[in-house]
């Protein structure tokens, strides 16, 4: 796919995701388009309830082929800076018309399953005590690179 019309399809999602009151989007660094950050809140009725969480995306293959993302701070389910694997969504599931926000979703509602899950990049047993201390620290979390600040990216 060309670089323009990738553009364009990239500008849809960003401008899709704006309307979506659960989670924004960023550019750490505004002369990559490809690479964004995305703060999203955790998933209703589980320990993340009330949470903040910020992941990386790499969208270089998108949307021919499957994103790379990685959560970028502690939260109990996932381990940090880590590529996840999460089967269907980032690996031999992937179609075009999969959408950024179809991603997110699916990792926040990965985050409430605590067992049975497979793929790369998850704490293997979670702890509901460590989510639940790491709740409120995300709520505050800022990040370095694109400067989310989760303290007022909601409000």
């Amino acid at each position: 796919m060309q670089r323009q019309e990738k553009m364009k399809i990239l500008a849809k999602q960003f401008g899709d995701m704006k309307k979506n009151p659960d989670m924004k989007a960023f550019f750490p660094d505004k002369t990559n388009p490809f690479i964004w950050h995305v703060s999203f809140k955790g998933p209703q009725d589980s320990p993340f309830e009330g949470g903040i969480y910020h992941c990386e995306i790499n969208l270089n293959a998108y949307p021919d082929g499957h994103v790379r993302l990685q959560l970028l701070h502690e939260n109990g389910s996932y381990q940090v800076n880590v590529s996840l694997c999460i089967v269907g969504i980032t690996s031999g599931g992937w179609t075009p018309g999969t959408t950024i926000q179809s991603v997110i979703s699916s990792l926040s509602v990965l985050m409430s399953v605590p067992t049975g899950r497979h793929g790369t990049g998850f704490i293997v047993e979670t702890n509901k005590e460590e989510i639940l201390r790491l709740v409120p620290i995300s709520q505050s979390y800022v990040c370095a690179k694109c400067g989310a600040d989760h303290s007022t990216v909601f409000k």
